[in-house]
């Protein structure tokens, strides 16, 4: 199992590239498509561009298996045991396995300190959006009904007509300084106090249409999604960007909508410039869905007065396959390649990647077979067999073959350079033998028996054994 630090880490470094890469692609395509989709299906493809950010890191952080080319994959602790304590394994089973395509793997320091900073970011992140939702359910909370004027009322009915969008209540509160949206199964529409006594209808009927445009499409609520989607990337520029974008073309889309369903879009340019010059500079954020959102009035303006694309076209809709198309090949591109990165749990980690592999070699020169010694790691534990013949030795020094097979090295200790492990007796399990493999070089290993042999009188006495081993090809 993944361990929660590890988890962390790596979802925040490939965020760090994952989240670039699509919002790159994402902002090309959005500046060469500008004229020829609409604002409702960049709408769309920023929140896949959101998606993707977060589930393309998300993904790469999982332990999920990959066929990518790749190094191998290491981890181990000080002091591990082997999976399985059988007496005696097979030479196919004891054999190593093929290299698998694995995930990437870099040693990163300072792991801890940046995961630590990134969960303390996180929290900030996730008290700044829940005083927004306090503050938001203040102003909910402070509203009041109203009693609608004449036009108010005409406005109110026409905009919900044409949109088709059910029964929206309509508040008033001081702390509103325009028409905003909030609610998520009863919504209601807030208007500051100076709207009240406002007669004109195209006035009424662009910041109406406006808020209504947001209830029939749901946006306090997906926007409530959006930021907890963001949240866990928010310490990107990438993605704020990503975030942004989807702010300023939901109110394009609803200035599309109102401009093609309620009135022409020359008056409503001209409404929008009226309601914003009557805003003060932003408060504290909220969740509140405004008229003047995304601060990108400018940009809304030149959009409804120059010829917009047209909705539903054929040629958008070709445009706008092609862009998800090509996200979703890129994205399956930046999966493909991830970067996993694991913290290193002691300083002799990195020097235990050089024991895995099989080695082969003579105890004594003369022997009739070769000792074979195998480690390699199993899930998270780096485990060892050894190959256990009998010989039978005639006092003519001829040597016969009893019986043969593999047995587990137990208790695997890396500390440098050297691996060591301690076999007990059969016959006296109290007496345990102390034996170390030390890397000679990257193929090669000198074993040591340095504990000593048993022998009948019960002692125990220094009797080094030594030789070396070959790695395998």
């Amino acid at each position: 199992m993944i361990a929660f630090n590890d988890f962390v880490l790596n979802f925040v470094v490939n965020a760090l590239w994952q989240v670039a890469f699509v919002a790159t692609i994402v902002a090309l395509g959005a500046w060469l498509l500008s004229r020829v989709a609409t604002a409702r299906q960049w709408y769309l493809v920023w929140v896949a561009a959101l998606v993707l950010s977060v589930a393309l890191p998300l993904s790469s952080a999982l332990p999920l298996p990959r066929a990518t080319l790749s190094l191998p994959q290491f981890s181990a602790p000080t002091t591990v045991l082997p999976a399985e304590a059988t007496a005696k394994t097979s030479p196919e089973q004891a054999a190593p396995q093929p290299p698998e395509h694995r995930i990437v793997w870099r040693d990163l320091p300072f792991g801890k300190i940046i995961v630590g900073l990134y969960l303390l970011f996180l929290l900030s992140r996730a008290l700044k959006l829940w005083r927004a939702w306090r503050l938001t359910l203040a102003i909910h909370q402070g509203a009041v009904p109203i009693a609608a004027s004449e036009a108010l009322q005409s406005a109110l009915e026409h905009c919900r007509t044409t949109l088709g969008v059910g029964e929206v209540a309509l508040l008033r509160s001081p702390s509103v300084a325009v028409p905003v949206t909030m609610g998520l199964r009863r919504p209601v529409i807030i208007l500051p106090e100076r709207l009240l006594l406002e007669t004109a209808t195209d006035l009424l009927s662009a910041a109406l249409g406006h808020e209504m445009a947001h209830v029939k499409r749901r946006d306090f609520a997906w926007n409530i999604i959006y930021e907890l989607l963001f949240l866990p990337i928010s310490f990107h520029p990438a993605a704020a960007l990503v975030k942004r974008r989807i702010n300023e073309t939901r109110e394009l889309a609803c200035d599309e909508t109102v401009s093609e369903l309620i009135m022409d879009p020359h008056d409503y340019a001209r409404s929008l410039v009226s309601l914003a010059s009557a805003i003060s500079l932003p408060g504290r954020p909220t969740y509140i869905l405004g008229v003047n959102d995304a601060d990108i009035l400018e940009e809304r303006v030149m959009r409804l007065i120059e010829k917009k694309p047209s909705a539903g076209t054929r040629r958008a809709t070709a445009w706008l396959g092609i862009t998800l198309f090509a996200m979703t090949l890129s994205g399956a591109g930046a999966a493909a390649f991830p970067i996993n990165v694991t913290q290193d749990k002691n300083p002799d980690v990195a020097a235990a990647k050089f024991f895995v592999g099989t080695w082969k070699g003579k105890i004594r020169p003369d022997s009739i077979i070769d000792h074979v010694m195998i480690f390699k790691i199993e899930g998270d534990k780096l485990t060892g067999t050894q190959r256990t013949p009998r010989l039978h030795i005639n006092p003519e020094g001829e040597q016969r073959l009893l019986s043969d097979g593999y047995g587990p090295l137990p208790a695997l200790t890396v500390k440098d350079k050297t691996l060591s492990w301690k076999i007990k007796n059969a016959e006296k399990p109290e007496l345990e033998y102390l034996w170390k493999a030390t890397l000679v070089s990257d193929d090669e290993i000198l074993v040591e028996g340095v504990g000593g042999l048993y022998r009948p009188d019960q002692t125990i006495e220094l009797a080094p054994v030594s030789f070396k081993l070959k790695k395998e090809k």
